[in-house]
This record gives structure tokens, C-alpha cells and sequence, in this order.
């Protein structure tokens, strides 16, 4: 339907009546600074506090990403709704008189608002139903059941609006068409009767079930999960999506943990509603729980808004479902971890207990010490590769290497990968410093070769390397060999930068160069161990004498050591940034066809980052001889 016209004094006074700040607030954690307030900016990924708000002037601006507008763009802009729809949601919030100019769009606009607004009437009455239910006499054997083997109190099955729905195939039907006269469909549209296949009429969707509203995050009743009393199967049944409710962006119990979750800073996710509601009514707040589905980014998003620090700990059952649900979780939320910086964390609890058992044999402060020291999902991935192998035996070895491999690829950051290469190599080796240090350099070569190679197809299909490449390479070599001045330049910046050699030989070269330094304890003897070690090889031993014979243009091209040392090593990270280019664009390409768009835009913003990387290395490229003012005396390597 078309945009209802609304009259400029609606527009203004809900304008005057809607405080930005409480708008923003249910979807940013805000701080006070100073006359204004501050938080992570909604609109892209923000790490530092960049997004303020005026509540002088009702505007927001985002100095990052430079976002800015006032309540109805802000809305507009997270909501993906248009102008009319929002000025109409907070007229409705802020008791906002409508007017419009139009007679039929009026009228449409007000049917369009009265189904709404009956179906969550019709939800918020079958929530009264079942709770009425619940402590009359048919709800003795539920009742029974929460209070003594669910040990919830009176005031915790009050607060969450536990309830019961009985017996018979037409008691909730009865209550809301015969007695309340809404019409059957609208009643089907809930989700709370179901259409007879053979013949007419309806039967209810819940019968002999314990009742759990479902709840926006406002509060407002717009679903229901139902526990069977019984055997019937499903053991849990949940409403269908409807208008008012979407399975993939709710999370039970939001509404309640909010407050907790801005206040300790931290979301807990559990698997089950019994598990979530023994946490709040151990005082534990800040938990909710999924609907029986996949975790799922958005439902991450939604609680991302109330954690400045992004933590959120993900505490499923300790049994292999939940430890395989605990990994889909992981799969779905991966990209989200690396890219936005949140910190997830997976707690399993001992003896492969949930919340609810967890929490009748232990004291609250237990269960929020174990959250506390819950491992970050890198650890505790690492830890599950780990459990159960012989690392005695090659092929587990070679197993666990490459799912390890496969893991320390995604990380973002050379610092983050560098520190689990350290520990990885350090338990593979079991304690031998010689092993652990080949180990580590074996695990951040193929950790590489993986990131931006590849597998050997792709390997096979790249372009030769660029002759600027060679060249580079070629020169770092000589300076090596032919000035020892400068060795520890030239290994400081490859190891820094993450380099390494792309053509073969000289990768071998440099590996071998590498290992005579560890054994030899320096590389002041270096050339003469090279020699030693290559005179019974021809091959080999040409290669080395073409590096240390130098002609009267080489010797010009390296009167500037430093200089060209600074220029080689730019040379091969630009190498590496155009393969990593070429390979996001592939990447994203891939990504577009499968249609998975957070996947694009991921591969999109690196892609950008890699190119100004290649900008900058370009210019800082284009060097000028005068730059430097080293000369060097030339003395023969032995």
C-alpha cells in the first residue's frame, strides 16, 4: 500500500514529544559525556566509542562514519522503514494524536493498524487464558511441575507469565472466537489455532502443554512455546512466525536482560527457557536463550547494543548436541567474532550439566566464575581439535595440523595468529625448543599459503611472480651475503612483515640460511657454511655464486644497502597485497553468488583495506636516490 499523507502537526509534535535519547537508547548503549551522551555507532562496525548524541539539539552524529540525522532518520535508517511508517510508530509509542490528509489512506492505514493491534491483543489474552489456567484446578499437575521439579517460585512463574493450556481440542478456541468474537483467521494468523485438514473448523495448536510467553523486546507478549505435560511430541512446540513475531530476530528473555546485560557488560546465551529463567530468578540477569533454532548473527546484533565490550558468553548443554550446537553457533557467528571484534566465549559447565542442573547443586557465584573464565571461542575450538588424539601417530598429527591451520586462517591480525602459533607449536613439541621453533615457523608458512593461496589448484593457476619481485628478492639476497652490517635488517623486517620468498630457490636459500644461523648460534660465518654446504651440489652451487658475483651495475644498484632494503621488502608486500587483492575480489564474487551478503560486505571492506595498503606501498616506493646519504665501501664476501 501506498504511504499514508500525514499532516505537517503530526509530523511536529511527534518531533517535540519523541526524546532522541530514549529512542537511541533501546538500541545503543549510551555513556554521559559531558552536555552529551556517547556509544558504539549502530551503523557500522564500531570498536571505539565514535556515535554521540545531543539532547539539546535531537540530533546524533557518528564521527567515525559520519551518520547523522534526528529521531525519524535514525529509525529509518536501523528499521529500514520509510518516513510515514516511523512517524506513525512513535505517534503510536509517544500518544500522539494522528491526522492525515486523505480519507482512503486513512482508512487503510487504520485497518493495516488494527490487525496488528488485534493480534497482540489476541496473544496477550491467550497469555491471561493460560495463566488463569495455570493456577486453577486443571493447572495442578503444570503447577506441580514448576514448583517442585523446577523449583521456580511463586513470584518467578508470576514474573515470566508461566501458564498452562489444558486439555481439549477447542478450550482456547472456545475463549477467543465464541466468547471474545475475534474471527477464527485472525485467531489462525496468532498461531494459536490450526485449521482442520478433513472437513471444517479449528482445533487449538497447544493442548495439555506448560505455556512460556515469548516477548519483544518491549515486553509485549507475540508468542508462545509450549512444553508438553505428557508424551505428545514435539517435547517443545513454538508459535509459527506471524506480523508480530520472527523466529531468526528473537531472543526469549530480552526484554528482561537488557538492564543486566548494559549493567555487567556481558550477555549469557543458554539453550532452553527453563535454563534462562533459573538463571534470572538466581539473580543472574543477564541471559537469554534461543528458540529451539540456530543462533543466528542478528539475534547477536540485538544484544551487541546493550554490551560496550561486546562479551558474549555462549553457555549450551555440555552433551554432544549441545557441544555440536555450541559449533554451528561458533560457524554462524565466526565472521561476526573476527570482523566486529565481539568476544565470544563458550562456557561448558562440569559433568556436562545445563544452567538449570548446574544451579541446584551450586551456589550463583559458582556459575558466574565459570562464565567468567569461559575461554574465548579460538581457545576452545583449539581445545576440542586437541581431545581424544594420539599425537604419537602421523596421520592424527597431520589432522589436527591442518583443521588447526584452517582455524588460525580466519583470525584477523598478525599479533592474534602470532600468539596461538607460539602456543600451538609450544604443546606439538611437547617441550622440545628446537622442534617448537621449527613447528611454528611449518605452521606460519602454511598458515599463509592457506590465507592467501590458496589450495594448490588455485597455487598452480597463479600468474609467475612480477620481475619487480625477483629483482627484489635478488637484491635482498645479495645485501645478505655481501653485507653482514645490514643481516639483521633484513631478517627484523621480513619476520615483522610476515614475509617471505615467493621464488622457490630462494626461499629454500633463505631456509637454509635460517637453520645455519640457529646452529651456528650468528650468521658472521654464514657465506663460507653456504659454500661448504652447497660445493658437492652444481645446481645449487651455481645459484649461490650468481648472488655472490656481482658486475658493475649490481654493485651500483647496491651502493645504498639500507635504502634498497627498505625498497625490497615493500616490494614484496605489495606483492602480497595484489594476490590478496586479486583473491578477495574472487572471494567476493563467490560470496554474491551464493547470495550471501554479509559475506560480501565482509570481503568488500577488506578488499578496499587492501587497496589503500597498495597506495601507500606504491608511493612509498617511489624513492629518490638522494634520500639516503649511505655509501658503502665494497669488500669482497670470502
Amino acid at each position: 500500500m501506498s504511504a499514508p499523507q500525514l499532516h505537517p502537526r503530526t509530523i511536529d509534535e511527534v518531533r517535540t514529544r519523541a526524546e532522541l535519547v530514549d529512542v537511541v537508547s533501546e538500541r545503543v548503549v549510551l555513556r554521559k559525556a559531558g552536555r552529551d551522551f556517547k556509544g558504539l555507532c549502530p551503523f557500522h562496525e564500531d570498536r571505539n566509542p565514535s556515535f554521540f548524541v545531543s539532547p539539546t539539539k535531537q540530533i546524533y552524529k557518528c564521527f567515525s562514519c559520519g551518520a547523522s540525522g534526528d529521531v525519524f532518520k535514525f529509525v529509518m535508517e536501523l528499521d529500514k522503514s520509510s518516513f510515514s511508517e516511523v512517524v506513525l510508530e512513535l505517534a503510536r509509542r509517544y500518544g500522539v494524536s494522528v491526522q492525515m490528509l486523505g480519507g482512503e489512506q486513512k482508512a487503510e492505514y487504520t485497518r493495516r493498524l488494527s490487525k496488528r493491534q488485534q493480534l497482540g491483543e489476541i496473544v496477550e489474552l491467550a497469555a491471561q487464558f493460560y495463566s488463569y489456567a495455570l493456577w486453577g484446578e486443571r493447572g495442578s499437575e503444570a503447577r506441580s511441575y514448576l514448583l517442585a521439579k523446577r523449583a521456580l517460585t511463586e513470584k518467578t512463574i508470576r514474573d515470566f507469565r508461566l501458564g498452562y493450556a489444558p486439555q481439549g481440542w477447542q478450550t482456547l478456541y472456545t475463549y477467543l472466537v465464541e466468547q471474545k468474537r475475534f474471527p477464527a483467521a485472525l485467531v489462525e494468523e496468532a498461531g494459536l489455532i490450526v485449521a482442520r485438514t478433513s472437513g471444517s473448523g479449528y482445533y487449538d495448536r497447544f493442548r495439555h502443554r506448560l505455556m512460556i510467553p515469548i516477548c519483544d523486546g518491549k515486553g509485549q507478549v507475540i508468542a508462545f512455546g509450549g512444553r508438553a505435560m505428557g508424551d505428545d511430541e514435539p517435547k517443545y512446540l513454538n508459535s509459527p512466525e506471524s506480523e508480530l513475531f520472527d523466529k531468526g530476530q528473537t531472543l526469549f528473555a530480552l526484554h528482561a536482560a537488557r538492564e543486566a546485560v548494559s549493567r555487567t557488560d556481558t550477555a549469557i546465551v543458554v539453550e532452553g527457557y527453563f535454563d534462562a529463567i533459573a538463571l534470572h530468578q538466581a539473580g543472574i540477569a543477564q541471559v537469554v536463550a534461543t528458540l529451539g533454532t540456530a543462533l543466528r548473527a542478528d539475534q547477536i546484533k540485538q544484544l551487541l547494543r546493550y554490551s560496550e565490550s561486546k562479551r558474549v558468553v555462549l553457555n549450551f548443554d555440555g552433551d554432544q548436541a549441545g557441544i555440536k550446537a555450541a559449533e554451528r553457533a561458533i560457524g554462524e557467528l565466526r565472521m561476526l567474532a573476527v570482523k566486529s571484534g565481539v568476544q565470544l566465549r563458550i562456557l561448558t559447565l562440569p559433568t556436562g550439566k545445563d544452567p538449570d542442573e548446574f544451579l541446584r547443586a551450586h551456589p550463583p557465584q559458582e556459575y558466574l566464575r565459570l562464565a567468567g573464565e569461559a575461554p574465548l571461542w579460538v581457545d576452545w575450538q583449539i581445545e576440542r581439535f586437541f581431545a581424544g588424539r594420539d599425537l604419537t601417530s602421523a596421520a592424527e598429527l597431520q589432522q589436527v595440523s591442518q583443521q588447526l591451520v584452517e582455524l588460525l586462517s580466519g583470525l584477523m591480525g598478525s599479533i592474534t595468529r602470532t600468539h596461538y602459533i607460539h602456543l600451538i607449536a609450544g604443546r606439538l613439541s611437547g617441550g622440545n625448543g628446537r622442534l617448537a621453533s621449527q613447528l611454528e615457523d611449518e605452521l606460519r608458512r602454511r598458515i599463509r599459503t592457506h590465507r592467501w593461496g590458496g589450495d594448490s589448484q588455485r597455487a598452480k593457476k597463479r600468474e609467475p611472480f612480477p620481475p619487480a619481485c625477483y629483482q627484489a628478492e635478488v637484491q635482498l639476497l645479495q645485501i645478505y651475503l655481501h653485507f653482514p652490517e645490514y643481516r639483521e635488517d633484513i631478517h627484523q623486517g621480513l619476520e615483522e612483515n610476515e614475509l617471505e620468498f615467493s621464488v622457490l630457490h630462494h626461499r629454500q636459500l633463505w631456509q637454509k640460511i635460517l637453520e645455519l644461523r640457529e646452529q651456528m648460534g650468528s650468521d658472521e660465518d654464514v657465506v663460507v657454511a653456504l659454500r661448504t654446504l652447497y660445493a658437492g651440489d652444481p645446481e645449487l652451487n651455481g645459484r649461490l655464486g650468481q648472488l655472490l658475483w656481482l658486475n658493475e651495475h649490481n654493485r651500483i644498484a647496491l651502493m645504498r644497502p639500507r635504502m634498497v632494503i627498505r625498497a625490497g621488502l615493500a616490494t614484496l608486500q605489495l606483492d602480497r597485497c595484489e594476490r590478496r587483492y586479486a583473491y578477495l575480489n574472487q572471494l567476493c564474487d563467490e560470496a554474491e553468488q551464493r547470495g550471501a551478503w554479509e559475506e560480501s560486505d565482509y570481503f568488500v571492506e577488506q578488499r578496499n583495506e587492501e587497496y589503500h595498503r597498495i597506495n601507500a606501498l606504491k608511493s612509498h616506493l617511489t624513492l629518490k636516490l638522494g634520500e639516503s646519504s649511505e655509501t658503502v665501501l665494497w669488500q669482497e664476501s670470502p
